[in-house]
């Protein structure tokens, strides 16, 4: 028999399956992770380095400069006092950003002592009490033990590539520092004409250490900062500069026929030249340092993502053999509730020869030992009750239980026929009733429509009888409540409910119907704001419809008396459960007093507050500045 890992023991699948994955994963988290992390705090130490090169080397060229200034003006020089002062102040500048909390420098880099005697120096520089030479000596010494901390700095650098950056960098400042240190003697020297044999000595030594770094920083140098220092150390200033420096070298002299502020202001521009090569460089450094912090962050995340992925198969590879093991124990699950319920159709699929696969293999033997059993009980199931069950004797227990089924299933449909058929026949006699309730309903709202609209054209009728005003006017107000009770009813026959008016289109029908009646439709406009979906039942409706017609009509006649034009605003809104707010104003000349009194003796306020009470709602009204009544009434 051939040997299949699927036929091994589930404990012994799972040992496997996960084990060696998650052994592979654990190492790799330890070697890649722990490797990745280094790297990345490697960069970042790197690039902290650097942005304190970037300090001292700032300071340090400060320095420089304020040297050059005091010599100038030990030797004679245009230096004015306000200029040395500048000077210091931006040598402070600079000192104070080596100094600042904010910047953690490494405990063993002392940037103090290396400013011991600064100020009682600048003093003595200030007042003259210093010879130039001294003063130069003494600046030098200041430089030279920066570049020394600067020197113990580049040594920390672990990256190799990084390492030699910096190592050609630090050679860069200190052939700066001498070609400073030069620049200040043979300064001196010119100015003097005469210069001791130890001074001349010095000068030499400067000259070969500012060439032998030179050297080394263009040996080290990567190419990019090479190609910038020719094409910015060039020109004749720097040509002639390299011509003195030649010619000390040579006839260890001074004599070279240039005077000293010549020679100051083209070793001036020298320096400042060396400085952009300088600032050249440590940009580089900087950018390669973050460059390489951000390779080793993707090499991080690339260990992570790894690291997903292992587990993202492990989690697979588990989630297979898993749902091999559910399968089968559902479909056996399954099987076990069909076989319970009397459906032995139902089989269990054999994958495996494992446990679980002779578990499936047997649940499947003992479906086929009764499933000769079940075929009439599956007939029976499809629906066909005539279908014979063939019962094999008395012990058949199953046989004589379906064809006791069989028959009570059968008699259960007829009788379920009979039932529904008498439902439908009740149903359609219920569908005809209310369809004639129907009708009924719309012709009595019909036919109180139209017993309405006559009593409405007996008023207008009789009110042409008389003569007197107030009668006219009385009748017309009468018609006017007729005909708002029956736009109601019309409202109810030719709507699709029999019940309930939508209170929006009723509003606007009123309104419509009263600036007809009242022949105002060239001067009075009127804006309504409806709650959507707003419908009220016929007890309700009919003394709302009576309250609108009394409001809007009083503003008809009152409201706008002696003018041209007037607005009415109307809303109702939802207020709380079953209650609504109506709000209700004009523009017109405002309602005296006297007529706002119940007593007033007016049918139309004693009917507004009648109409408020059948609505059980309460009025608060003001007519100052026109027409303003807010009515909070409930639903009926």
């Amino acid at each position: 028999m051939q040997w299949r890992f699927a036929d091994l023991p589930i404990r012994t699948k799972f040992m496997v399956t996960l084990g060696i994955p998650v052994l592979g994963m654990v190492l790799l988290i330890g070697k890649q992770v722990d490797g990745s992390i280094k790297r990345r705090n490697v960069m970042g130490y790197i690039q902290l380095q650097s942005e304190r090169t970037g300090l001292f080397a700032n300071v340090l060229h400060e320095l420089q400069k304020e040297c050059a200034l005091s010599v100038g003006r030990l030797t004679g020089q245009a230096i004015t006092p306000l200029k040395l002062t500048v000077q210091h102040s931006r040598t402070d500048e600079r000192i104070a950003d080596l100094r600042d909390p904010a910047r953690v420098l490494d405990p063993y880099l002392d940037a103090n002592r290396a400013f011991d005697g600064l100020n009682l120096l600048r003093t003595r520089v200030t007042d003259g009490r210093i010879l130039a030479l001294d003063a130069a000596r003494a600046y030098n010494a200041m430089d030279r033990a920066l570049l020394d901390e600067l020197g113990r700095l580049g040594k920390l650098a672990l990256d190799p590539e990084t390492k030699d950056r910096i190592y050609a960098h630090l050679r860069l400042l200190s052939a700066k520092q001498a070609l400073s240190s030069v620049r200040d003697r043979l300064g001196i020297g010119l100015t003097d004409a005469l210069i001791s044999d130890v001074e001349l000595s010095e000068l030499a030594e400067q000259v070969a250490q500012y060439e032998t770094n030179m050297l080394l920083f263009e040996r080290d140098a990567p190419p990019e900062v090479i190609a910038f220092y020719n094409s910015v150390f060039q020109g004749p200033d720097i040509t002639l500069v390299r011509s003195l420096i030649g010619i000390v070298k040579e006839r260890s002299s001074v004599n070279a026929g240039v005077l000293s502020r010549e020679w100051w202001d083209l070793s001036m521009r020298s320096m400042d030249k060396m400085k952009q090569v300088e600032d050249h460089s440590l940009g580089l450094i900087m950018e390669n340092t973050k460059a390489n912090a951000r390779d080793a962050e993707w090499r991080l995340l690339l260990v992570i993502l790894a690291l997903i992925g292992v587990v993202g198969a492990v989690t697979v590879m588990g989630y297979v053999i898993l749902r091999g093991l559910r399968n089968t124990v559902n479909e056996v699950t399954l099987a076990a509730r069909s076989l319970a319920t009397g459906d032995i159709s139902a089989t269990v699929p054999v994958n495996t020869n494992d446990e679980i696969g002779q578990m499936a293999f047997s649940f499947n033997g003992m479906i086929e030992n009764i499933r000769s059993l079940a075929n009439s009980a599956e007939a029976i199931g499809k629906g066909n009750y005539d279908t014979p069950v063939n019962v094999r004797g008395a012990q058949d227990t199953l046989g004589v239980a379906l064809s006791r089924m069989r028959e009570n299933l059968k008699a259960a449909r007829m009788r379920d026929d009979e039932q529904t058929q008498a439902l439908q026949a009740e149903k359609a006699k219920l569908e005809q009733a209310n369809e004639r309730i129907q009708i009924l309903i719309k012709e009595m709202h019909h036919r109180v429509k139209n017993n309405l609209q006559v009593v409405a054209s007996l008023l207008r009728l009789q009110a042409g009888t008389f003569t007197d005003e107030a009668l006219q006017q009385a009748f017309e107000q009468s018609q006017n409540r007729v005909n708002a009770m029956a736009l109601i009813h019309e409202k109810l026959y030719k709507g699709d409910e029999l019940s309930t008016i939508d209170v929006a289109v009723y509003i606007h029908d009123l309104f419509s119907e009263l600036v007809r009646l009242n022949d105002v439709s060239d001067r009075i406009t009127y804006d309504t704001d409806i709650a959507p979906g707003l419908a009220f039942d016929l007890n309700t409706m009919v003394p709302l419809g009576l309250l609108l017609n009394e409001l809007i009509t009083n503003s008809f006649k009152h409201a706008f008396k002696g003018r041209n034009e007037g607005h009415i605003n109307l809303s109702i809104r939802n207020a709380a459960a079953g209650a609504y707010d109506l709000h209700y104003s004009d523009d017109g000349v405002g309602i005296p007093l006297e007529k706002m009194q119940v007593d007033s003796g007016t049918l139309g306020v004693s009917l507004i507050e009648s109409l408020v009470d059948q609505l059980n709602g309460r009025m608060t009204v003001d007519g100052q500045v026109g027409a303003n009544y807010h009515i909070r009434f409930c639903d009926r």
